[in-house]
């Protein structure tokens, strides 16, 4: 099965899965491929919360879960406009790892 698809099926099945957390969702499809194109991360997170809200709609559990996984899908993105603005731009999602390990701490000092 190529690359992406068994990522969506990753994001699907955490969607699906009460008991699976989602917040670290991104960092661990990262983690699992740290040589597919960082983009390839959002293209993955949107298209298993959409087929996850296509099979089941938006008002169950897991159609709520998906609609976690949109906005994740829309901070990755946005993550990787920041970065292609900056002097350090994302290629891979071993970037993206690396940029989330360095603005974590930022974020929890707040």
């Amino acid at each position: 099965m190529p690359r992406l698809d068994t990522m969506i099926e990753m994001g699907a099945q955490a969607i699906c899965d009460p008991l699976q957390p989602l917040d670290n969702l991104p960092q661990r499809l990262a983690a699992h491929w740290p040589d597919a194109p960082a983009l390839e991360l959002v293209v993955a997170l949107a298209s298993a919360a959409d087929g996850v809200q296509s099979m089941f709609g938006e008002g169950c559990d897991s159609g709520q879960r998906a609609a976690r996984v949109w906005r994740q899908a829309a901070m990755v993105g946005a993550d990787l406009h920041y970065l292609a603005l900056s002097a350090s731009p994302a290629t891979t999602a071993a970037d993206l790892l690396q940029h989330w390990e360095n603005e974590m701490p930022r974020m929890g000092a707040a």
